[in-house]
This record gives structure tokens, C-alpha cells and sequence, in this order.
């Protein structure tokens, strides 16, 4: 397996595997853990024979994870609760998160931690990941963003609404709407379902809002 480990920003760590297909199942396991809608495998060391299953049967018999997500997030000290707590290496994709959390643990200073994983350093997905690793990272950067997101919910309550909505749709937990609809409107804030029946006038409005306030910390 060909990854390199790169610091993007203070304590936030990016694993860069350029085939989409060894990326998504590296970070498989470790994200689904961090966040999966089923509570079976989300906090759970699970079989990842069985989360396959489960996933292929979701969508007609095919297993298209790899091609669902092309980023990957998570907080260190949910990588290390699910790397060290492997009951088993049942594959693999097992072995070299392992080698990965170990890395990283040597190189992580003091302080809240975060692992993104993306195919490179150029794209919006990047940029995407990094926004994750600063809001689960940096302070003042959080505060900022909430901020504007307390503002959508008092003045857009029915946006807001739609965009938890359309992310609970894709995938995604209620414990990480607020940062998804952070990052989304930050680096992909026009795309297709996270906006889905939110004004394209709108959208631009509030990544407006945004990047005025946080590009400082992503450029």
C-alpha cells in the first residue's frame, strides 16, 4: 500500500493515498466507526465482512463505498480507540490504518488531533478534509464558524432544517451536522445534494459568509 503522511495544519494530520479504491477502504472501517447511521457498526469493533454486506444491501446488492466518498475525517483519539481496540486484522486495509495511527502517534503534539484521508493536496476535497481537522482542532476557528451557523438558524431556520436533511440523506450522523454544513458551504457549497431545494442565490450567500471569516485559516 503507497500513502504518505503529511501535517496540512497543526495537528491535523492528511494520509494521502492516490487510488480512490485503497483510500476508501483504508479509512472504511476507522470512519464508519467515527460515524456510521447504523448503530451497529458506529462505536462498535465490528466484522468488516458484515458492514459490507450491510452496505451492498443498502444499495441494490452493490458495494459502491469507494465511489460514494471521496474524503475522509476523523478525530486521533477515535483512530486510536478503534485501531488499538481491533479484536482481529481482518484485512489487509486492518494493517495499514494500524501503521498509519502508529505514525501519526509519534508525530501529533500536544492537544486535540484530527486524520483526514484524500487522493491529493490540490483539490477542493482537500480543502474540504483540512476545514474538518481546524474546526475539530482550532478554537477560534470553531467559534467562528458556529457562529455563523447559529446565525443561519435564527434567520434561515427552514435552510437549515433542509440542509440537515439532505446530509442525513447522504450519510452523514446528527452529531456532525454542524460541521458538515460548515465545510460544505465553505468548499462545495454548490454541490448537488447538500443543497438540494436551497436557492443556488442563497447557497452562494452563506459560502460568502464563510470564506470572508475562515479563509484565512484554509489559504
Amino acid at each position: 500500500m503507497n500513502y504518505r503522511i503529511k501535517q496540512a495544519r497543526p495537528n491535523v494530520f492528511a494520509v494521502i493515498i492516490k487510488d480512490d479504491y485503497d483510500l476508501a477502504m483504508t479509512f472504511c472501517r476507522v470512519q464508519e466507526f467515527y460515524e456510521s447511521p447504523n448503530p451497529e457498526f458506529r462505536g462498535q469493533h465490528f466484522d468488516i465482512w458484515k458492514f459490507i454486506e450491510w452496505y451492498s444491501r443498502q444499495r441494490n446488492g452493490s458495494f459502491t463505498y469507494p465511489t460514494d466518498w471521496a474524503g475522509f475525517n476523523i478525530p486521533f483519539d477515535v483512530l486510536e480507540e478503534c485501531a488499538t481496540g481491533l479484536k482481529e486484522i481482518q484485512s489487509p486495509y486492518d494493517k495499514t490504518m494500524v501503521a498509519i495511527y502508529s505514525q501519526i502517534k509519534t508525530m501529533k503534539k500536544e492537544g486535540p488531533a484530527y486524520v483526514i484521508g484524500v487522493p491529493d493536496t490540490n483539490s477542493p476535497t482537500f480543502i474540504h478534509e483540512v476545514s474538518h481537522g481546524l474546526y475539530y482542532t482550532n478554537e477560534e476557528y470553531r467559534e467562528t464558524a458556529n457562529k455563523i451557523i447559529e446565525e443561519i438558524k435564527a434567520v434561515n431556520k427552514n435552510t437549515y432544517a433542509t440542509f440537515k436533511r439532505n446530509l442525513m440523506k447522504m450519510g452523514y450522523t446528527e452529531e456532525v451536522i454542524d460541521d458538515e454544513i460548515h465545510a460544505y458551504l465553505t468548499t462545495n457549497w454548490d454541490h448537488g445534494n447538500f443543497g438540494k431545494d436551497v436557492k443556488m442565490g442563497l447557497k452562494k450567500k452563506l459560502h460568502d459568509a464563510f470564506i470572508s471569516k475562515l479563509q484565512k485559516y484554509l489559504s
